[in-house]
C-alpha cells in the first residue's frame, strides 16, 4: 500500500506543472507549529501507545494559485524530536519527523482587509523519521535501522492582514524501526505517529 500511495506522489508531481504552467499568483511562506496532543504507536511483539512530551517545528511552503480559490503546492516540516513517556526509570526514546509532501488548499475570501480568507487543506507525502534509541550500554552490539514512510495531514487555516497565517493540522506519520544485538532474536516495530499542530507563520505572493 505504501508504494502505491508512493507512485501517486510521483504522478502528481509529474502532472502539476502541465496545470499550472499557465498563469496564477506563486505564495511562498514560512512557518513555525507547536504540537497540541500528539502521540506514537508501537506495533510489533506487542502493541503499545505512547504519549509524547511538547516539542516544536519549524517549515515552509510553496503554492500555485491555479485560479482565484484554488492552489497547489509543495512543503517541508521538520519536527524535532520529542520524547516517548515511559514510566520513571524507563528507556528516554525520542523520535521526530522530517515531512516533505504535495498540498492542495481550497480558499473562502472575506471582503475584509483584517481577516482575509479561510481554507481547508490537504498534505499528502513522505516522512523521514530521525528517531533516537535509548540503547542498553550493557548491550554494546545492540542497534536500531529505522525506516521511513508516508505522511499525511489535514487541516484549516486562515490569513490575517494579507501576510500573517495560522492553522490547525491533524497529521500521521508512519514508520519502522528494526531491532538488532539484542538477547532475543532480530524484531521489528510499525511506528506510527499522530499529531494535533498548531502553526503560525509569514507569507508573501509574487507573480
Amino acid at each position: 500500500m505504501k508504494k502505491s500511495l508512493l507512485v501517486a506522489l510521483f504522478t502528481i508531481a509529474l502532472v502539476l506543472p502541465v496545470f499550472a504552467a499557465e498563469q496564477g499568483t506563486m505564495e511562498l511562506g514560512v512557518k513555525a507549529g507547536i504540537p497540541l496532543a500528539q502521540q506514537t504507536t508501537l506495533d510489533g511483539t506487542w502493541r503499545v501507545d505512547y504519549d509524547m512530551k511538547t516539542t516544536c517545528s519549524v517549515g515552509a511552503d510553496f503554492f500555485y494559485y491555479l485560479d482565484y480559490n484554488v492552489a497547489v503546492g509543495l512543503g517541508v516540516d521538520h519536527i524535532f524530536n520529542s520524547r516517548l513517556k515511559y514510566a520513571p526509570g524507563e528507556p528516554k526514546d525520542k523520535i521526530g519527523y522530517t515531512n516533505i509532501y504535495f498540498q492542495v488548499k481550497y480558499n473562502f475570501d472575506f471582503d475584509d482587509d483584517g481577516y482575509n480568507n479561510i481554507y481547508p487543506i490537504f498534505q499528502l507525502g513522505y516522512g523521514l523519521l530521525h528517531a533516537d534509541w535509548d540503547l542498553s550500554e550493557d548491550l554494546p552490539t545492540a542497534s536500531v535501522e529505522n525506516g521511513n514512510g508516508v505522511y499525511w495531514g489535514i487541516g484549516v487555516g486562515t490569513t490575517i492582514a494579507r501576510y500573517f497565517i495560522m492553522e490547525l493540522i491533524y497529521s500521521f506519520n508512519y514508520g519502522s524501526a528494526e531491532f538488532s544485538g539484542f538477547a532475543e532474536p532480530d524484531f521489528e516495530y510499525d511506528i506510527s505517529t499522530y499529531a494535533f499542530k498548531f502553526n503560525v507563520g509569514f507569507k508573501f505572493d509574487f507573480y
